[in-house]
C-alpha cells in the first residue's frame, strides 16, 4: 500500500520495495513478517522521493480496517472500543512483533501509548513509520467508534515539520512534537463507546480464527520473544534475574544464554530494552517517583537506575518526567 500510494507521487513502486521481501502485486504471505529494518528502509526511500513529511498520513487515509484481514475483522465485530482493544491485543503478533500499543484508562482521560521498535526519531524512514503507526491507530478508532472520536491531544517524539497543517487536519488537533512518548489522548469513557459494526457471532468467529493462527505459531516463537514476555510480567517488582526467567521457561541459564546468542542478542540487552520501556511508561504516569520506578523494574538501588536511564534516553528520570508533564 505504501509503495502504491507513492506511485501516485511519481515513485517507482518496484524500486521502493526492492529487498524488502514484498513482491509488487503479489498477495502477502500470511505467516511472514517483514523485518523492522527493511520496513523502515521502504519508508526511507519513499520519503526521499515524496519529500513530504505528511505522506504517511496520506497512506493512512487509503487504508481500511478490512486491509488488516482477520485482525481487522475481529476489531470491527467487537461490541465496544475497549473490547476491540483487549481482543486484538491478545493477537497483536499476527500484525506486529516488537512494538505495541498500551491502553491507559484514567479518571480524566483515556490514553493510548505507542511503544515502538528501537530507532532514531531523526531518521526520516523511522520517523515516517512512527507517524504511520500513530495516524493509523487514530484512524481506526475514528472509523470504529459510533461517534467517530478524535483525540484531544497527540504527542509525537520527533521534531515538528515545517508545515504541520496536514497533521492538524488528520487528528483534529495540532500534535505536540518533541514529546517523550508517542501518545493519543482521548476523553474519558472511550473504551465504553460502542463499535458501529458490532456483531457477536462474527466477533466470536474471528476471535477463534485468530486464536488458532496464534496457536500454530506458538511453537515457532523466538527465544527473544519468550524472554520478553516473561520479563514483562516481572516489571512490578518481580525477579528479573536470568535464573528466574530460565526456570520459568524450563531451561538452564546457560542454555538460555546460548539460545539468545544464536539470535544475536544477550539476556542483559533484552532486559535493558524492557526496563527502559517500562521506566518511561511509569514515569509518564506522573504519580510514581523515580525511586519507586527503580524498584518496580528490578533495580536494588535508585542511583543504578538513574545512571542506566541516562544511558538509555540521554535524560535523567526527572528531566524525562518534566517533559512528560509538559
Amino acid at each position: 500500500m505504501v509503495a502504491m500510494v507513492a506511485a501516485g507521487a511519481g515513485a517507482d513502486p518496484a524500486a521502493l520495495l526492492e529487498g524488502s521481501g514484498v513482491q509488487l502485486g503479489a498477495p502477502p504471505v500470511p505467516d511472514e513478517h517483514i523485518e523492522a529494518a527493511r520496513y523502515f528502509e521502504v519508508w526511507r526511500r519513499t520519503q526521499a522521493v515524496t519529500r513530504d513529511p505528511a505522506f504517511p498520513l496520506r497512506v493512512v487515509s487509503t487504508f481500511k480496517l478490512e486491509d488488516h484481514e482477520v485482525f481487522g475483522f475481529l476489531a470491527m465485530s467487537c461490541e465496544t472500543l475497549g473490547q476491540a482493544y483487549e481482543r486484538t491485543a491478545l493477537y497483536r503478533a499476527l500484525y506486529c512483533i516488537g512494538a505495541r500499543w498500551e491502553l491507559q484508562v484514567e479518571p480524566d482521560a483515556t490514553r493510548l501509548v505507542w511503544y515502538p521498535w528501537p530507532g532514531d526519531p531523526t531518521d526520516m524512514g523511522y520517523r515516517a513509520a512512527m507517524d504511520f503507526a500513530v495516524a493509523d491507530m487514530a484512524n481506526a478508532i475514528r472509523r470504529l467508534g459510533t461517534a467517530s472520536p478524535q483525540p484531544t491531544a497527540v504527542h509525537l517524539v520527533h521534531v515538528a515539520p515545517p508545515d504541520v497543517s496536514a497533521f492538524t487536519a488528520h487528528y483534529g488537533v495540532t500534535p505536540t512534537f518533541g514529546a517523550p512518548l508517542y501518545e493519543l489522548v482521548y476523553m474519558p469513557g472511550l473504551p465504553d463507546m460502542p463499535v458501529a459494526t458490532f456483531n457477536s457471532r462474527l466477533r466470536d468467529y474471528f476471535d477463534e480464527e485468530c486464536r488458532q493462527i496464534i496457536d500454530k505459531r506458538a511453537s515457532g516463537t523466538s527465544t527473544v520473544e519468550q524472554v520478553r514476555r516473561k520479563l514483562v510480567t516481572t516489571m512490578d517488582g518481580g525477579d528479573v534475574s536470568i535464573e528466574a526467567v530460565a526456570k520459568a521457561l524450563g531451561v538452564s541459564p546457560r542454555s538460555l544464554q546460548r539460545r539468545l546468542a544464536e539470535e544475536n542478542t544477550r539476556y542483559n540487552d533484552v532486559l535493558a530494552d524492557i526496563r527502559a520501556e517500562f521506566a518511561k511508561r511509569y514515569l509518564a504516569r506522573k504519580t510514581i517517583s523515580a525511586s519507586e520506578v527503580a524498584y518496580l523494574i528490578g533495580f536494588q538501588e535508585p542511583p543504578a537506575f538513574f545512571k542506566a536511564f541516562k544511558r538509555w534516553t540521554g535524560m535523567t528520570p526527572r528531566e524525562f518526567q518534566q517533559g512528560a508533564l509538559a
